[in-house]
């Protein structure tokens, strides 16, 4: 009795392979990463394309991005990340920002006057995504997260600075 099922989810799983979902950066603007008195001000925009390759749609329960320096947290996007439904063979991106002012410790000050030193600051967008598929009368959830390392020239004098990810890739957690 459980031979059939399972042979059924096995060419499911080999046909749809959901573990190939990679969400891709393709630019970010840093306009302000600067520390006044153990506070780090930060305003970052992200551009994230999810590409759906697959033959059935895809449906975004929830999605949710945070930013991380030197492991600490420096908060979530802006605005809250929609939940939608993403046709076959589709492009969705995403436009999280992240903006905001945090307390630091003594360890994240000395690491950014050190990467600043080097000429680049190295950022983690961390993007969560709860995705499920449906094919016929079976749904699959499943839940991601993802690492996306940006780096960037250390802006000054209120000058952005640019990253062209150019859809690099986020890396699965």
């Amino acid at each position: 009795m459980w031979a059939p099922i399972t042979a059924t989810f096995l060419i499911y799983w080999l046909i749809y392979r959901p573990d190939r979902f990679h969400p891709r950066t393709d630019s970010a603007v840093l306009a302000t990463f600067h520390i006044t008195n153990d506070s780090l001000r930060y305003d970052l925009a992200v551009d994230l394309s999810l590409r759906n390759t697959q033959r059935v749609s895809i449906l975004y329960l929830d999605v949710a991005a945070s930013m991380y320096y030197n492991g600490t947290r420096l908060g979530p996007t802006d605005d809250a990340l929609p939940s939608f439904r993403q046709g076959p063979k589709n492009t969705i991106v995403l436009h999280p920002a992240f903006n905001g002012v945090v307390t630091v410790d003594s360890g994240v000050v000395a690491e950014l006057e050190r990467e600043r030193a080097a000429g680049t600051v190295h950022l983690r967008v961390t993007v969560s995504l709860t995705l499920m598929y449906k094919v016929l009368f079976i749904k699959d959830i499943f839940f991601y997260k993802y690492d996306c390392w940006l780096w960037f020239p250390p802006p000054s004098n209120s000058t952005p600075v640019l990253f062209y990810g150019d859809g690099t890739k986020c890396w699965r957690i």
